[in-house]
């Protein structure tokens, strides 16, 4: 059943606003005192600044994702090139490298044949992607609208499982899907594309 205050974020801090606005012009005739004008504007504002806090917070998570996304891309090329240095010396031995855990220890996979898998749910902050890392560097993200043919350009990089969709402002059925990437080059097969639903924030 609609609710005639907003859901959605942009819409509700519109709305909670009118309120602060219009509440002194009808106070006399909604029996309202000074006072509790007052108590009600100082309400609205307590909650303009909780979403603004929120808002601050979840811009500030998403580019310290992409900082340590950075960092760790950076680190681990540097790293693996040492490495490979490293196995070079006259002095390195297979011993010395399986005590460092510089050796792969796991079956060797085809790479072709690798698909990630993607599961998706809602939270507070957005929608929750958490997908396999199947022993590569991350996933490309990918989203569109339902019902578009086009995936338009890559939404994020993510070394780490979940992403976390932060963006607001979107509203309705959205599809997703994950390609694996290793060394800036995409591995296997994308995952399956699954649809989920953005709720407005």
């Amino acid at each position: 059943m609609p609710d005639y205050i907003p859901a959605a974020l942009p819409k509700l801090t519109d709305w909670v606003g009118l309120q602060t606005r219009k509440r002194p012009d009808y106070a006399e005739a909604l029996g309202l005192t000074p006072e509790q004008v007052k108590a009600r504007a100082a309400a609205d504002a307590a909650v303009l600044l909780a979403t603004t806090d929120a808002a601050d917070a979840l811009a500030t998570s998403a580019a310290k994702v992409a900082a340590r996304d950075e960092a760790i891309r950076t680190y681990t090329a540097q790293t693996r090139a040492d490495i490979a240095r490293a196995k070079t010396a006259p002095g390195y031995t297979e011993a010395l490298g399986r005590d460092c855990q510089w050796l792969t220890t796991s079956d060797a996979t085809d790479p072709a044949t690798l698909q990630p898998t993607l599961e998706i749910r809602d939270s507070a902050e957005g929608l929750v992607l958490k997908w396999s890392k199947n022993g590569q560097d991350g996933v490309q993200v990918y989203r569109r609208a339902a019902g578009t043919e086009d995936w338009g350009r890559m939404l994020a990089f993510d070394s780490r499982s979940p992403y976390i969709d932060t963006e607001t402002g979107l509203s309705g059925s959205f599809e997703y899907y994950v390609q694996l990437m290793k060394d800036d080059r995409p591995v296997g097969e994308a995952s399956d594309i699954v649809a989920a639903v953005h709720r407005g924030r």
